[in-house]
């Protein structure tokens, strides 16, 4: 894959859209295999590839925060838990700008956030950042489904999902 990527900035140039789309999915599957590696024990590969995958992210915002999310689970298994924060604080940060792409990525992070900073100690913060992962997921959820007053019944409303037309009832009534 690296070569393909070389042959492309020999082609069309360093700054060209191709390279780029190119170090998109090259940087995909650096993090996707260092997370394999991660989980066989292999820390010195996992790390090369999400070093790798931190270069080739340089104009994807996306895959940089997914890049730093991982290398905080690097860091997390290594037991150097303040590194782990810093990534995972980066991570946040680009998410934030992003959030309307994929709230999914946002809320894995801030449960990865919850955990390191509760094996530092702090506790109340990763609380905090628990309710925000269960808040974003809930949107994810939730998202796309509109609300339709017409033909329910009072004290209950029907949402409709658009993208596949499917009905859910739910009686709110019964939620609280």
């Amino acid at each position: 894959m690296e070569q393909g990527l070389v042959l492309r900035q020999h082609l069309f140039g360093v700054d060209s859209e191709q390279v780029w789309s190119a170090c998109k999915v090259v940087g995909e599957m650096c993090n996707l295999l260092a997370m394999t590696y991660l989980q066989q024990e292999d820390f010195q590969l996992a790390l090369e590839l999400l070093k790798k995958a931190e270069i080739l992210t340089e104009k994807d915002a996306a895959g940089r925060a997914v890049t730093c999310n991982n290398l905080a689970c690097f860091y997390r298994r290594q037991g150097r838990l303040r590194s782990a924060l810093q990534y995972l604080q980066r991570a946040l940060r680009i998410e934030s700008r992003l959030r309307s792409n994929n709230m999914t990525n946002a809320a894995d992070t801030h449960l990865n956030a919850c955990a390191v900073l509760s094996q530092l100690g702090r506790h109340q913060l990763a609380l905090e950042h628990s309710q925000s992962a269960l808040i974003l997921l809930q949107e994810e959820l939730f998202k796309g489904l509109v609300v339709r007053d017409d033909t329910t019944t009072p004290g209950e409303k029907e949402y409709k999902k658009d993208d596949d037309e499917k009905t859910v009832d739910v009686k709110l009534d019964r939620i609280a």
